[in-house]
């Protein structure tokens, strides 16, 4: 769902002329009548059962005696928040219990093999996590209850891991109960938060009573799709979950009355994602296994030395352009690949230097055309600035239709807050991936994050549809938009989001407001002058401040939800609960429209960080904010949680008291010393911001930094020297609250034998000071953690720390392991090339060439920090050399030693074209030698499963069918078909084949002797394509060749008569 497409009937100069639409009303304008989509809505409320919680003073005598056991067992003093529902505790949190080495306990770090805290793995934190969990089961009710860890879930925050989240999926056999899980928070060492999330007895079998296919086509004609209608794109092919639900005749969002342990009910349901041609939607489909009756529908999409740089807009496209550095840029130097650093440098040593925004971590799609910018002289690569907005490039453009603004302002705002997160939580995999970043898309009004394909989208300028007096600006062009949809990906890729939208929008305006330090969202979206709804003077989508403790309007609360100078979620055109276009749900956790409730979370965060820079100075109040919000996003769901009173209701009791709840989570984040009895360093700031908000919990809790303090910071760590020479360190002092008693700071854990001195000491707060490591010509090689200790009078002291490795000497001459020396039928198009790793290597180069003296290199890369790599694009039948060099800080190494490898006549396509019913594609083959055997791979995903899909290779008047098999259950292929191979195709059961196999008929039989010149087609045909077409993504020809022909005699030459 985009966040943009927000109609503002009123502008604020415009309100006595329409007063008539109550101030705050808000249309969502979706124009969706042309596009295929299901004939009517299918929404179970059901599935949206959340835990219903009651506080210790409210526990009946069998719930306190099984807290005081567990009291008796761990001492200390512990709050409890119970879920009548399933009969366990949802959230115990308190003093804090012992599990692994930290600041909140005396636990040694050799006990769990590690030297240092720090040095804890998600491993070793999972298995004592389990154990301390299992010591609970009384508590906890686990007896019966299957669990598994689920480490995407699971994981650390900051560079010291003081706070770790642990969780395991409850599961029946091999299939997860959706959204029920058991964790732990553990807070510098100590368990500080654990309990059970929507935990019950399933009393369910869990075995199908339909195959997926069976419950697809029953849900497809339920669905009612318009006829031609076909699945386009596959995201999920029917995966078997069971959902937890409320019991029958239980309204949404209401507390539960019946039986202790008996609110949990279960659904055994196939879960499918996908789209259909004509709509950009991301359709879940949840059918139940047993009835084939279609449950649920709903749409994912979430719709926001030489130098590479650009003109790029600061935060809108309202102040004019700034030229800055383009972080993590490919740039191609002839046949070489580098990537430019935080600045947009990179090194030049001459010849001809190019990159097209397709960087380390984005890579923009521009539909104005394609990007290419070149220099043969100093390797600068400027993109430029300009006038204009969606397709207008700067005059004198020579970098393509696609270097516009959106193109270019996009690739700087998106890889630096990328490189921000990438410094917070460095275990994400997804910050560490590519996405493709979609810019001036025909369409107006919008922008979008979308899960399916993990693309960001943006949208060029435009009269607004549905309104022609509303202009909106290119989304691609204001950074707050990029910033949102950018938290929607993380929000998606950090342990997943909530099941609600309106916590999702806040997110994305949580990481804009980070950024841009604006309450405004998006100022400029509305070009023609208009304010967004109920706004004062923001442009943008939604002003946070508005609606804040210090705004001008009706604080945004839970009973000021439809206040008609307030955010009015009922106002205009809105109703609740809310479904898009009459079918779609689109809702917060009340039931409203989820951008229009978003206001609720979103401006709670505002205040907090307001409370923040308040309390500590604007810098770090901002500091503070990003380490309670970003240690948050891995545990963290739903903003708030509607107790009892049901959906659409302002006067429910909201609150903030689940365990996955923001102000919940934000308190373990926050705390500093594994004992939340006792206060966090901002609880009382945390509690005051959500509070205002209704969205806190319970009474006001200590904040354990309201005193004058100090503490430290180092700017520039991690470094690497070589031995002998200094390591230097900036170390900031800051003061909180006008803290100004000088600061005494040592140092230790540097190599042995080495000294460490401070430029001035003691420091006095506000000020830095250089921390020099001296004397390391004899300091072994290694990583070293520093440890930087500061005292004062009338502080209890604080600590940082940072991170040095000492290298030697320059790494050695890398060892190259495969392919072989001298190796033949090497794939030209993916040959991996791997190494040993060379002692004291920081990175490695390698080249690739079609000659042993490396004059013609036809591939390299630098700045590899792993021991293989993928050489792609490379010439069938020929031979290749390659070398690997190892650098580091000292110098570079040797050159290993030089191996050849001869490529195998391996050519491939990548169509990834629809199959339909039926679908050719050709690869065309130049060598004239004959065919001595032939090997075909199939990378091929179907519709539904192969279970009536051919294959045929056609060459020379011969055609062979390689497969047919009418029983084959598999979801997809990626085959080779090999002659030499030893049995048929595998088709494991709704999974995918994968291997070598035998065709059904041979292959060489018919091609041998052939010249291998010519068209080669494949051809695959699919029974149910029509229905449910799949995709051929890649297809390869592998052919041995014999001897070459005779080009006089082929020709019909003859030669001169006698």
């Amino acid at each position: 769902m985009g966040i943009y497409r927000m109609v503002l009937r009123c502008a604020a100069p415009m309100i006595a002329a329409c007063a008539a639409v109550p101030l705050g009303a808000v249309t969502l304008q979706e124009s969706l009548d042309h596009l295929h989509r299901p004939a009517r809505a299918f929404v179970e409320p059901s599935l949206d059962v959340k835990p219903s919680l009651t506080t210790s003073a409210q526990n009946d005598a069998a719930v306190t005696a099984r807290v005081a056991a567990f009291e008796r067992r761990v001492g200390g003093r512990w709050e409890v928040r119970w879920d009548s529902r399933g009969d366990r505790p949802n959230l115990v949190q308190g003093s804090g219990v012992a599990l692994i080495p930290g600041r909140g306990n005396r636990l040694a770090p050799s006990r769990f093999g590690v030297a240092a805290a720090q040095e804890m793995d998600l491993a070793t934190v999972t298995r004592e996590a389990r154990r301390f969990l299992d010591a609970q089961k009384d508590l906890l009710k686990l007896d019966g209850i299957q669990l598994r860890p689920d480490p995407k879930r699971s994981g650390s925050y900051g560079k010291d891991k003081g706070f770790w989240t642990i969780e395991f999926a409850q599961v029946v056999g091999n299939v997860p109960v959706d959204g029920a899980f058991v964790y732990a928070r553990v807070s510098q060492g100590n368990v500080v938060q654990f309990g059970a999330e929507r935990v019950g007895e399933v009393r369910i079998d869990a075995l199908p009573k339909s195959t997926r296919e069976e419950a697809f086509r029953a849900a497809w004609s339920e669905l009612g799709f318009p006829a031609g209608t076909v699945v386009q794109t596959w995201g999920e092919r029917g995966e078997l979950r069971i959902y937890p639900s409320a019991p029958p005749q239980e309204l949404a969002a209401t507390a539960f009355a019946g039986t202790r342990g008996e609110g949990y009910r279960h659904v055994l349901a196939w879960r499918y994602v996908f789209r259909v041609d004509g709509n950009d939607a991301s359709w879940q489909v949840l059918v139940d296994a047993t009835s084939n009756r279609v449950l649920d529908v709903r749409d994912l999409n979430l719709n926001a030395d030489a130098t590479v740089s650009g003109g790029v807009y600061p935060t809108t496209n309202l102040e004019a352009e700034v030229v800055m550095p383009f972080p993590f840029a490919t740039v191609t130097v002839d046949a070489a690949t580098t990537i430019t650093d935080t600045l947009g440098i990179y090194d030049y040593t001459g010849g001809t230097a190019s990159t097209s925004l397709d960087g380390k971590y984005f890579k923009m799609v521009d539909n104005c055309g394609a990007i290419l910018l070149s220099s043969s002289t100093d390797g600068n690569l400027a993109f430029g600035t300009g006038p204009g907005t969606d397709c207008a490039t700067p005059d004198g453009n020579t970098a393509g239709p696609g270097n516009t603004h959106a193109s270019r302002t996009g690739f700087y705002h998106l890889t630096r807050i990328n490189e921000k997160a990438r410094g917070i939580l460095p275990d994400n995999t997804w910050l560490q991936g590519k996405v493709t970043a979609n810019m001036n898309v025909d369409d107006v009004c919008n922008a979008g994050y979308s899960p399916l394909n993990g693309t960001v989208n943006f949208y060029k300028s435009g009269t607004h549809p549905s309104d022609p007096s509303i202009h909106c600006g290119n989304t691609g062009e204001i950074a707050a938009v990029f910033l949102h949809e950018w938290g929607h990906g993380l929000d998606n890729n950090e342990g997943g989001a909530a099941s609600e939208n309106g916590s999702g929008e806040a997110v994305g305006d949580t990481f804009a407001f980070l950024e841009t330090k604006e309450s405004c969202i998006g100022p400029g979206f509305y070009a023609s002058g208009q304010t967004c709804s109920g706004c004062t003077t923001c442009t943008g989508v939604r002003d946070l401040n508005d609606f804040s403790q210090t705004g001008t309007r009706t604080i945004a609360s839970p009973p000021n939800v439809e206040a008609s100078d307030g955010i009015n979620c009922r106002g205009g055109q809105l109703t609740c609960p809310w479904l898009v276009g009459g079918f779609i749900p689109y809702q917060g956790p009340m039931g409203y429209e989820g951008h229009c409730e978003s206001y609720i979370a979103g401006s709670a965060n505002w205040d907090l960080k307001n409370a923040l820079a308040e309390r500590f100075g604007t810098d770090e109040g901002y500091a503070a904010m990003d380490g309670i919000w970003y240690g948050s996003l891995l545990p963290s769901k739903s903003a708030y949680q509607v107790q009892d009173g049901g959906q659409c209701n302002p006067k429910a009791t909201v609150n903030g008291c689940a365990a996955t709840n923001w102000y919940t989570v934000y308190l373990a984040v926050d705390d500093d010393d594994g004992d939340l009895d006792n206060g966090t360093p901002n609880a009382c700031r945390i509690w005051d911001a959500f509070n205002a908000h209704g969205i806190a919990c319970g009474e006001r809790p200590v904040c354990t930094v309201d005193a004058p303090d100090f503490s430290l910071r180092v700017t520039d760590s991690p470094q690497a020297i070589c031995a002998a020479t200094d390591a230097s360190f900036n170390v900031e002092v800051r003061s909180t609250l006008g803290f100004s008693n000088a600061v005494t700071l040592a140092a230790s854990g540097q190599p042995g034998g080495t000294s460490a001195s401070f430029s001035t000491n003691p420091v006095v707060p506000g000020n830095a000071t250089t921390l020099t490591i001296g004397g390391t010509g004899a300091s072994a090689a290694g990583d070293y953690t520093i440890d930087i200790a500061g005292t004062a009078q009338d502080s209890p002291g604080h600590g940082t720390h940072a991170e040095l490795t000492v290298f030697t000497a320059a790494p050695g001459a890398p060892t190259l392991t495969s392919p072989a020396d001298g190796a033949d039928s090497v794939n030209s198009s993916d040959a991996t090339l791997t190494w040993q790793a060379s002692d004291q290597a920081a990175s490695y180069t390698i080249e690739v060439a079609t000659d042993a003296a490396f004059t013609q290199i036809v591939a390299s890369q630098s700045g590899l920090t792993t021991t293989s790599w993928h050489a792609s694009g490379l010439s069938p039948t020929t031979r290749y050399y390659w070398r690997v060099r190892a650098t580091n800080v000292c110098g570079g190494g040797s050159d290993s030693a030089v191996f050849s490898f001869t490529t195998s006549a391996t050519l491939c396509r990548n169509p990834a074209a629809s199959i339909g019913a039926e679908l050719s594609d050709v690869i065309t083959v130049a060598q004239k030698q004959t065919v001595d055997g032939v090997r075909v791979r199939v990378d091929q995903t179907s519709g539904l499963i192969l279970s009536g899909v051919g294959i045929s290779l056609s060459h020379g008047g011969q055609s062979v069918t390689v497969f047919q098999n009418d029983q084959c259950n598999a979801s997809s292929m990626n085959v080779v078909f090999d002659d030499a191979a030893s049995a048929p195709v595998d088709c494991p059961l709704l999974a995918p084949a994968s291997g070598t196999y035998l065709p059904l008929n041979p292959l060489g039989a018919a091609f041998a002797g052939q010249a291998a010149a010519g068209d080669w087609t494949l051809t695959i045909t699919d029974g149910l394509g029509a229905f449910l077409p799949g995709t051929l993504n890649t297809w390869c020809l592998d052919l041995d060749l014999g001897a070459a022909g005779d080009d006089i005699f082929a020709d019909g030459f003859d030669g001169d008569a006698p």
